[in-house]
């Protein structure tokens, strides 16, 4: 019996620029790849399962899909779009988003943070001795990305 296909999630808002590296991963992994910063991704992570996040740190409230329609993205109130991966992360370690044991994606799945944020550490603002978070910044490259997601996932 074939096992299922991994899941990946790029919590990422630039969904046209991402079009080309998805498929890359897709095949190079062969997993399943989705990029979405979509305010209904919060309610998915309680019941959808995903084995490894991607999480950019600055998603605007809105953007423009794939197909140039605008969507609304994740934004939490008293928090910058500059700053929302972060929050995004520190609610996901905290369970937030899985509440039911068993169900979703566990608040210890592995998370790769990208930035292209230089001013100040965001090295710094992830959690300590979380070995289970990685950070790339961009640009990034490719095969460096899916080492360090082969890295996370013992593949």
């Amino acid at each position: 019996m074939p096992s299922e296909r991994r899941r990946l999630l790029f919590f990422e808002d630039d969904y046209d620029n991402l079009r080309d590296l998805e498929e890359y991963l897709e095949l190079d992994l062969g997993w399943q790849i989705e990029v979405t910063a979509q305010e209904s991704i919060l309610a998915r992570l309680a019941t959808e399962t995903f084995d490894l996040l991607v999480v950019d740190l600055m998603i605007r409230p809105e953007s423009l899909d794939a197909e140039g329609n605008r969507v609304v993205n994740v934004h939490f109130q008293d928090v910058s779009w500059l700053r929302t991966g972060l929050e995004f992360l520190r609610r996901l370690r905290e369970g937030a988003f899985s509440t039911t044991p068993g169900q979703g994606t566990p608040p210890d799945v592995p998370v790769i943070v990208l930035s292209a944020v230089a001013n100040y550490s965001v090295e710094d603002a992830l959690p300590v001795g979380d070995a289970t978070t990685e950070y790339v910044e961009k640009p990034f490259l490719v095969s460096d990305l899916i080492a360090r997601i082969r890295r996370l996932i013992k593949e």
